[in-house]
């Protein structure tokens, strides 16, 4: 019989992946706990806790399960992830406690307390910094929780047989608006050093990494240090000549606009198997880049377009539609940038705007869409140059407007309060 559990998911795979490595370094025994992805399991194995991670677009999914389990068992109902940190109190109409901030040290804290006080809630559980709980009616917050180096942490448990995608920086210093990655982790960037790099990515068969930015690797952030970039793809080389294959500034990661110019670009093409680099746009408005906070300008793009295609590298550009703020001519604009990178042979990857909990745009409306530009993205994705799925965000989007109406609280964040701009 297993005391505890972990839902897994496919959206919160990496994040468990990464906090099972954790629990193993700091001596938990994670072989003692059943991680499954089939939710009939945690049922019939009735744990004494169960342990969430997810994102705030997931709640309605969650909230069915959450019901089966209060129904069917009396397991401690424990949460992480995003949702958790932005809106703990709402996080807490269902679960039993919620973890603020960062997890790696605070999960393992947590379970040995659990373990040795029989899964109860006590006082004593105000000692542990990152916790979210009601105690005797009473809402009790510990404090954001903070990793000082994360990469004290090994990425995966030695024990397991589960692979993710390394986290090699966390944190981000742009504070676009609508993101959760700075708020969450911090303005400044922290990175892996080489060669724990290059130690965990040998269990990987296709090599990928989680960060914000690629090209910014080894800087605080907002710099590029080519010599630091350089430093990290030579030393994997040896790995790719073992037979495994190098994906960089692709999926799960992006590379922000500015940072894509011919020498970064010539690195992917000496160093990386990958022959497509994610960036971010997110409109075609000089102003409405301003009002996103995006830190960038137009030519940026325009420039790593065109850099990208020179080198024979597809460029994949990320918009948002339905920005705070955006009018019609904003969208118009939009519109023929997106044409632009289409006729140089590049793809446009859609998203609408969807307000999140614990950013300055989470209690912003979206802007109407204009029939033109609904016409337009339809009629282009049918000809397979538009990615994303941009349709099924409206409904959800409108679904996070009404619970943060209803539920909006002072987001907890790393980097203090966070200012609204709407």
């Amino acid at each position: 019989m297993y005391e505890i559990a972990v839902r897994m998911t496919k959206r919160n795979h990496n994040a468990f992946v990464h906090l099972l490595g954790a629990l193993e370094a700091q001596g938990f025994d994670v072989g003692e706990i059943l991680i499954t992805k089939d939710f009939e399991r945690i049922l019939e194995s009735r744990p004494r806790a169960v342990l969430y991670s997810f994102y705030t677009e997931e709640l309605w999914e969650i909230e069915r399960e959450i019901e089966i389990l209060k129904e069917k068992t009396n397991a401690l109902l424990i949460a992480g992830g995003y949702h958790a940190t932005a809106m703990p109190k709402h996080t807490l109409r269902y679960f039993d406690i919620a973890i603020i901030g960062e997890g790696e040290e605070v999960l393992y804290q947590l379970l040995t307390f659990l373990k040795r006080n029989s899964f109860k809630l006590t006082k004593e559980l105000m000692k542990i910094r990152g916790l979210a709980f009601y105690l005797n009616g009473d809402f009790i917050f510990t404090g954001f929780a903070k990793v000082d180096d994360f990469t004290k942490f090994p990425p995966y448990a030695e024990c397991l047989r589960y692979i993710a995608p390394i986290e090699i920086s966390r944190g981000c210093p742009f504070a676009c608006y609508y993101c959760q990655t700075p708020y969450m982790k911090g303005f400044k960037m922290r990175h892996r050093p080489i060669p724990q790099i290059v130690k965990y990515s040998r269990r990987m068969k296709d090599i990928r990494y989680i960060t914000p930015n690629a090209f910014a690797y080894g800087s605080p952030g907002a710099l590029l240090r080519i010599d630091k970039l350089e430093a990290l793809l030579k030393a994997l080389q040896p790995l790719r000549k073992e037979g495994r294959k190098l994906f960089y500034g692709t999926f799960p990661s992006e590379v922000r606009p500015e940072f894509v110019k011919p020498e970064t670009l010539e690195l992917i093409m000496r160093y990386a198997d990958n022959r497509r680099l994610a960036i971010g746009a997110q409109t075609g408005d000089e102003m409405m880049l301003k009002r996103i906070h995006r830190l960038h300008t137009i030519t940026h793009v325009r420039e790593a377009v065109e850099f990208m295609l020179e080198y024979g590298i597809e460029p994949v550009v990320d918009f948002i539609v339905g920005l705070p703020g955006e009018s019609e001519e904003s969208q118009r604009r939009s519109m023929e940038f997106m044409k632009w990178v289409m006729r140089k042979g590049g793809k446009v990857r859609a998203h609408y705007f969807m307000p999140l909990p614990g950013t300055p745009f989470a209690r912003c409306k979206p802007s109407p869409v204009s029939d033109e530009m609904k016409r337009f993205l339809g009629q282009m994705a049918a000809k397979g140059k538009v990615e994303g799925s941009w349709t099924n965000q409206m409904e959800l989007s409108k679904k996070l407007q009404r619970l943060i109406e209803e539920f909006y609280e002072e987001p907890m964040s790393y980097n203090g309060q966070v200012r609204s701009v709407c």
